[in-house]
């Protein structure tokens, strides 16, 4: 029987960050409703996790595609803020009614 002290503990390791970077992104990718980032941070988030075995550098190209994708993935400044400006009357007209 193995004593409490004595289990293995998994290493924290550079993985988890990247993992956290990764539903960061998604978290902001979502305040904009923009999909195409949620998906490149999910894939982001998968890709960090340690048990996706690649050897060589073959995991930090993917994640900087996915870094790449991401960053191309939002709309315009310029439609985000017609969308912002337009949530923004909403609610303006609902509190007149």
């Amino acid at each position: 029987m193995q004593d409490k002290n004595s289990k293995q503990k998994t290493k924290f390791t550079w993985h988890y960050y990247l993992m956290a970077f990764g539903a960061l992104m998604a978290m902001l990718a979502a305040t904009l409703s923009a999909w195409s980032g949620i998906i490149t941070a999910l894939a982001f988030i998968i890709m960090s996790h340690p048990l996706v075995k690649l050897p060589g550098i073959g995991r930090f190209i993917m994640l900087l595609i996915f870094s790449i994708l991401y960053v191309f993935s939002f709309p315009d400044p310029a439609v985000v803020q017609e969308m912002m400006l337009d949530e923004i009357g909403k609610n303006r007209l609902e509190n007149v009614q």
